[in-house]
């Protein structure tokens, strides 16, 4: 997808601000109401009680281009990789691909394993949040 923002906005409103544009109450293990966020290296939603759940853990951290996760949310025993890149097209527009490595579930049932969620939606919401569309290339 592109986004209405140079690169560093872009990254910022991925990682800064996930928790204006996350839709929790689709996307969440700890209810509407709960706060994610990236802190000391990881990605955790939090409940207003203060429960936390890890989601990812950080691993490469490069501001404004890139970003990797190792990506736990719903099997922490067997993460998946995210990685997220934000190349400039112009000062005010930035390209964010996101990519998840999949692999097959425990038991090999054909479903999607827990940890690779529905990134098109979730994505579109990020857009939305930019200002853009909710359009994705």
């Amino acid at each position: 997808m592109t986004v209405s923002a140079d690169q560093r906005a872009a990254f910022d409103g991925f990682t800064d601000n996930i928790h204006l544009w996350w839709p929790l109450a689709d996307h969440s293990s700890l209810g509407p109401d709960a706060y994610i966020g990236f802190e000391d290296g990881l990605l955790i939603e939090e409940s207003y009680s203060g429960d936390k759940d890890l989601w990812a853990t950080v691993r490469h951290w490069s501001p404004p281009s890139s970003l990797e996760l190792s990506w736990h949310g719903g099997n922490p025993l067997s993460p998946t990789r995210v990685r997220v890149s934000f190349n400039a097209v112009t000062k005010a527009a930035t390209e964010v691909r996101l990519t998840q490595d999949r692999r097959p579930s425990a038991n090999e049932d054909g479903k999607v394993p827990e940890n690779c969620v529905p990134w098109d939606s979730i994505l579109a919401r990020y857009a939305r949040f930019m200002g853009g569309s909710a359009d994705l290339d």
